[in-house]
């Protein structure tokens, strides 16, 4: 079974979705979007809070 075909970010060519490197044109995680990696940005900012949150309520 084959992967889902993305269009590549950079060079619209499809590639393989979750490739860490593009085979046509060399560009890093292809398949991420402004959209995709602003939602993990902001997860990890929320995640890093709550656990200073947590560890600073704990001493």
């Amino acid at each position: 079974m084959s992967k889902k075909q993305i269009p590549c970010r950079y060079c619209k060519q499809e590639v393989d979705d979750g490739v860490k490197r593009c085979p046509h044109c060399g560009t890093h995680n292809p398949t991420i979007g402004v959209k995709k990696a602003m939602v993990w940005t902001v997860g990890a900012i929320i995640a890093f809070y709550l656990i200073g949150f947590v560890l600073q309520m704990l001493h």
